[in-house]
């Protein structure tokens, strides 16, 4: 039975503090497992658990101004940056097999929290990752669930078949224990993102090549480790993580974006055309996705194209310009638009006014 006490859990900081919970979990685990796999699970499962029960109060300080995530989101950034410290440890053994029961205590610092919010109001694509990273953790603790059930199972089964299966449980076991530490490896990884890129991109590369190491499986750490590679400069490497993790994964949105951008400042804009387009047909309210397949048509002379994505982009989040101020991706500046305004306005003003026609026609200049 898994206990779970909060310290303060009722009340809202007057200041930025650290929250404080500690939790017992009781892990089984099988004879073919060891301690030590069953330690990984036990404090990825007692993180989660303990990250539900205080969903509601993340949710609460996570409020910056006017920017309010949901509960999920609030927890996958609190599973990014939080502390687990082990307390005690029991192993124990039944009839129906082992365990091991652990004492944690697990620190969230609101004032990082609260740093992360403020960074993910500037910059959405920091909550995807925080996000996606979540849900991997999920599917990897369901997991581990079934095969505990499957293996629980077994017991009834003729000694023979028993052990066959179970050496087949106990592989599918430890795939799924080493996939956990690369998560860890993961946020430590975006721990590094400031300013929509890698502050320390060979940091981060190093955690991304132990990420991956532990869980080739997973197209997260490629595609991560593909942009700390753009961030180096280093075109080619990134291209191949972005390739790798597209072959695992044909429906990533976010590799597709970020693939494109390479081809973009490889000059093969049909080729930048096609991904943004599967980016789109992926995730429709992404904004840089629009922007980023604006620019790919502007090279190319299709300003009609052009300009819809502008306006699209606009649509979906007016303050987009004022959010990447700085940024030196291959974005085209949303600015863009009311500079074709202004001269078209200026031409009008000399007896040309076919442009500003087309573009008032089309609801892009006010």
């Amino acid at each position: 039975m898994n206990t779970f006490t909060a310290f303060g859990l009722d009340e809202l900081p007057a200041v930025k503090e650290v929250k404080t919970y500690s939790y017992t979990v009781n892990q089984p685990f099988a004879g073919s497992q060891s301690p030590d796999d069953a330690k990984i699970a036990a404090v990825a499962k007692g993180k989660t658990e303990v990250l539900e029960n205080a969903g509601t109060y993340l949710e609460s300080v996570t409020v910056v101004e006017d920017f309010v995530l949901t509960k999920d989101q609030s927890i996958a950034i609190a599973s990014g940056v939080l502390s687990v410290d082990i307390l005690s440890q029991k192993n124990y053994a039944t009839d129906q097999g082992f365990g091991i029961i652990l004492e944690l205590k697990i620190d969230v610092d609101t004032s990082i929290l609260d740093k992360r919010v403020r960074q993910i109001k500037q910059d959405t694509a920091l909550m995807g990752k925080y996000s996606e990273l979540k849900d991997r953790e999920n599917e990897l603790l369901k997991k581990i669930k079934m095969l505990e059930k499957q293996n629980s199972e077994l017991s009834q089964q003729p000694s023979n078949k028993e052990l066959q299966k179970r050496e087949v449980l106990g592989k599918q076991y430890e795939e799924v224990i080493d996939a956990l530490p690369a998560i860890e490896l993961n946020q430590k990884a975006i721990a590094l993102w400031e300013g929509h890129k890698y502050k320390d991109p060979e940091k981060a590369i190093e955690y991304l090549n132990e990420s991956i190491r532990l869980d080739p499986k997973t197209p997260i750490s490629y595609n991560n480790r593909g942009v700390a590679y753009y961030n180096m400069g280093n075109r080619q490497l990134a291209l191949g993580d972005f390739n790798r993790a597209l072959l695992l994964d044909g429906n990533y949105a976010d590799a597709y974006n970020n693939r494109g951008v390479i081809f973009i400042e490889l000059r093969q804009y049909d080729k930048a055309i096609e991904d943004f387009n599967q980016a789109i047909r992926l995730n429709p309210q992404r904004v840089d996705s629009f922007l980023n397949r604006a620019s790919a048509y502007k090279n190319i002379w299709q300003y009609q194209l052009c300009l819809d994505d502008l306006k699209q982009a606009l649509l979906l989040d007016p303050n987009y310009a004022e959010k990447t101020s700085g940024n030196t991706s291959a974005n085209i500046d949303l600015n863009e638009i009311e500079r074709l305004c202004e001269n078209s306005r200026k031409a009008c003003g000399l007896g040309l006014c076919k442009s500003k026609k087309y573009l008032d026609e089309r609801g892009f200049c006010r």
